[in-house]
């Protein structure tokens, strides 16, 4: 494994955005149509999200009316967020430490670029040998 390597190596790119009005039906929508589990929260485009709504954010809400909850109400803010150019060693400790199961990547000037996420790092390990110890 390189612990040289760079959060720009592996994650996703492109951000999947909603308004904070947005209803959280038709974030779950977008989840569901394009498979991935969250969705960033901003005014518009290019700005610094404001909030992420992720699957346990919408699951929370199971049998109430999607329609009449928007966005900013379920979403969890404070975006953590982690440069192209870090390691993929030290996004795995951000991860750690925050909790959390994914990170903003952006770049120089703090623009969102993708989405890094811990099955990510789980595909970027997973050449690894493991090692086994019997009794």
């Amino acid at each position: 494994m390189d612990r040289e390597r760079r959060v720009r190596d592996i994650y996703h790119k492109g951000v999947i955005l909603c308004k904070p009005d947005s209803p959280l039906q038709e974030v779950v929508k977008v989840m569901a149509d394009t498979e991935i589990h969250a969705v960033m929260v901003t005014e518009r485009e290019g700005e610094f999200p404001v909030g992420v709504v992720s699957h346990t954010d919408v699951i929370a809400h199971y049998g109430q009316d999607l329609m009449a909850i928007q966005a900013h109400e379920v979403m969890t803010p404070d975006v953590i967020s982690i440069s192209e150019d870090a390691t993929v060693e030290e996004a795995a400790q951000k991860l750690l430490e925050s909790n959390i199961h994914r990170l903003l990547v952006v770049n120089q000037e703090g623009r969102p670029l993708g989405i890094l996420s811990t099955t990510d790092i789980i595909r970027e390990i997973r050449g690894t040998r493991w090692v086994w110890y019997l009794d």
